[in-house]
């Protein structure tokens, strides 16, 4: 519905259709940067980089035929204008007078980057609708917009209504070249991920997961690993709430070509992608076992020769040929720190599914990256809250362990002993994910959340409960390990 006092081109349009190149109408800007508006509450939002701001300064626009107050002071219209002290997480008051109409609406200033979303028709899981997205941040691309084609993301999110999205950037409306930029301080790409992180009470188990993941690359052992910021998300006038805005897993992300192999696990395959067994008739597709082959791109080549080697090692090779081969397929000190990573987030559903396989080429072991773990830390994939008390492996593990291939046992152990002195310290890990909760706490972002999506979030409570379930599976791993 438009929301006008008439169709003159004059009149202010608050909750129009986007235009024919995916714009919406100005209402307010500061330093040539809109503020998103939700039209349910009658809310503008702008990005703040600091807490609070003494001397805001910025170059106002809004339509020349009204007049704008901030909180009774009337402001001009392409001008630097002095709002004074303003503060993230309180509302001011703007009033937008046009003719005889005026309009009340609330600005909030808010910490976390904002990715709006403008498109004229519905996204759909495939094909890829265009869209325009349009960033505000404090990085060095501080006001992007770009073109993209966007599609919903997930197997089984989908049928919640905060859907997860993901999107490629396009140089125009015609699908015709992706392209790629840096975006929110991340790595150059042209695909991008909108987690919804919709059965996570806390909305950062997987943000503050992967982080752990990659920190685990300053105590000798590199690997490879994604990169998350926490943003709020408008779909045109509409508020969406917090999302996590990740990398996408492609061969400009990882450096690589088509020579390379990555699998992304998408199903159990009665057991496949645990190593427990696997059908040897080798797929002339990209599904395979429970795999989803990502690299190579389908359309240039199928490759299932690494995964089909490991799984002839693993599923049918005898102990002398997997102690003595398995360090040529699968990178063992990678193995080791997944299993413990695993093992400390208690990551039920990702010892086979929802992890990725990943080798340079033919002749290079594979290794884990982490994917999608927004069931950890005490809760499963659906938010059920769990016992901290169990031990997660599969057959790979199992045959490490059984074998015990190059003292194994040992390295499990010492590796435990040496995470545990820093990157798995409970004062270490409470300060990664009380560092994102503080960011949420300084903000609305999660009052919001309940509003728009009809929930009662509560993350003081939440970060209780992973304080106290986190200390009690440190202890339960440090006396399990101990005897490894």
């Amino acid at each position: 519905m438009l929301v006008a006092s008439s169709c003159l081109e004059e009149a202010v349009i608050y909750n129009a259709e986007p235009s024919l190149d995916l714009q919406l109408p100005l209402i307010l800007k500061f330093d040539q940067i809109n503020c998103s508006y939700d039209a349910e509450t009658e809310m503008l939002r702008y990005y703040l980089p600091q807490d609070s701001l003494s001397d805001f300064s910025p170059l106002i626009e809004f339509q020349k035929s009204s007049e704008l107050f901030f909180n009774t002071n009337k402001l001009e219209n392409n001008q630097l204008n002095n709002l004074g002290f303003v503060q993230i997480n309180k509302p001011y008051q703007i009033e937008i007078r046009n003719g005889k109409t005026t309009k009340q609406l609330t600005l909030i200033f808010t910490n976390l980057p904002i990715i709006q979303i403008i498109s004229d028709t519905k996204i759909y899981d495939e094909p890829k609708s265009i869209t325009r997205i349009q960033i505000n941040s404090s990085e060095k691309n501080h006001h992007f917009t770009s073109f993209a084609g966007i599609e919903l993301r997930g197997r089984y999110s989908r049928d919640y209504e905060k859907k997860s999205m993901g999107f490629a950037l396009w140089e125009g409306m015609d699908r015709s070249l992706e392209y790629s930029s840096e975006l929110l301080g991340l790595k150059k790409n042209s695909d991008w991920i909108l987690g919804a992180a919709f059965i996570d009470p806390s909305r950062i188990r997987n943000l503050v997961s992967f982080e752990i993941w990659n920190g685990l690359n300053n105590l000798g052992n590199y690997h490879l690993g994604i990169q998350s910021r926490l943003v709020e998300v408008f779909l045109n006038n509409s508020f969406q709430g917090i999302y996590v805005f990740s990398e996408l897993l492609n061969e400009q992300l990882l450096g690589v070509d088509n020579n390379a192999v990555l699998y992304k696990g998408i199903e159990w395959a009665n057991g496949a992608t645990k190593f427990e067994s696997f059908n040897p008739e080798i797929s002339i597709n990209q599904f395979w076992n429970g795999w989803e082959q990502k690299i190579p791109d389908r359309k240039d080549r199928i490759n299932w020769s690494p995964l089909n080697n490991l799984y002839e090692l693993v599923v049918n090779g005898s102990d002398e040929d997997f102690a003595s081969n398995i360090a040529n397929h699968f990178n063992i000190e990678n193995l080791i720190d997944y299993y413990l990573f695993l093992n400390l987030t208690l990551a039920i559903d990702n010892t086979g599914k929802n992890s990725f396989l990943f080798a340079e080429n033919d002749d290079t072991p594979l290794q884990y990256i982490p994917w999608d773990l927004d069931g950890s830390w005490g809760i499963l994939y659906d938010g059920t809250k769990i016992d901290y008390k169990a031990i997660l492996t599969n057959n790979l593990f199992d045959r490490l362990y059984e074998v015990d291939v190059e003292n194994y046992r040992e390295k499990v152990k010492n590796r435990w002993l040496n995470l545990r002195e820093i990157n798995f310290k409970k004062k270490n890990i409470a300060g990664v994910f009380d560092k994102y909760f503080k960011l949420m706490k300084a903000s609305d972002i999660i009052q919001k959340e309940n509003l728009i999506w009809d929930i009662n979030l509560n993350i003081e409570k939440e970060q209780m409960y992973i304080n106290d379930w986190t200390a009690n599976r440190l202890e339960f791993l440090d006396n399990y390990f101990g005897e490894f």
